[in-house]
């Protein structure tokens, strides 16, 4: 097992020994490890016998629907072996560093790498001491709008959109302007419109959450012209950037 994950024989004696602990597995010596059996059940019905059994409707047929959530990676395209090494040499370098808080910001090392990355896929010049790495996106958000100082105001919003994005807004008394899109991205001369005096406008202009299609190059446009008239603020939602592989957007 150790081989085929890519960890230490150690390792995974002490996962056996987690197991064994809370009684789920049990050591035979020599004969090795095997599972533990289950408890006997109970002599008295942990429920009364004249309560009727759960209707049909809630039993499962045939074999469970595929998880069409967004972000979710392929497990079958998933390199497991890879991922175990590289975690397990990561955990040797975490347990020989020096105990303390890490830094709030994120390693300085991985910031260092994201500064070099997106100079190079994005052009943007920008020093690993301007990087932040959150843990998601929603926490992400909610940093960006508080050192934008626009909590409270009114914001634009793709519609459809990212379902997080607005409830992350609305947790920042930010009052949200949902703005129609199309095939060219989102409308803008409606958003401008529908919502005077916003202060910030998030968009996914490189790939739509969720309809896919592109901002063209006129919208994108229309948009820089609206922040700089109205001193106004453009959180651009790169997601899936990395993954263009028919062009850059």
């Amino acid at each position: 097992m150790a081989a085929q994950l890519g960890v230490s024989r150690g390792t995974v004696r002490v996962a056996y020994q987690r197991l064994i602990d809370e009684q789920f597995a049990v050591g035979a010596g020599a004969a090795g490890t095997r599972v533990a059996k289950c408890p006997s059940p109970s002599s008295s019905p942990l429920w009364s016998p004249d309560v009727p059994p759960l209707p049909e409707l809630f039993h499962t047929y045939g074999t469970p629907p595929l998880p069409f959530q967004m972000g979710v990676p392929s497990q079958d395209a998933f390199p497991f072996k890879l991922w175990s090494r590289v975690v397990a040499r990561a955990a040797r370098r975490a347990a020989a560093a020096p105990v303390g808080y890490p830094d709030p910001r994120g390693d300085p090392q991985l910031r260092k790498e994201i500064a070099a990355y997106v100079g190079i896929a994005r052009g943007l010049r920008c020093s690993p001491a301007q990087v932040f790495v959150a843990a998601g996106y929603s926490g992400a958000l909610g940093l960006a709008v508080r050192a934008l100082q626009v909590v409270g105001s009114r914001a634009l919003i793709e519609d459809p959109s990212f379902p997080i994005t607005r409830k992350a807004l609305d947790l920042s008394g930010i009052t949200v302007t949902a703005v129609p899109v199309d095939a060219e991205g989102l409308d803008v001369a409606s958003g401008v419109q529908s919502a005077r005096g916003a202060a910030l406008a998030i968009v996914t202009p490189g790939q739509h959450a969720p309809l896919g299609m592109t901002m063209s190059l006129t919208r994108r446009l229309a948009l820089l012209a609206w922040a700089r008239r109205s001193d106004a603020w453009i959180i651009e939602d790169d997601y899936l950037s990395e993954l263009q592989l028919t062009g850059r957007a």
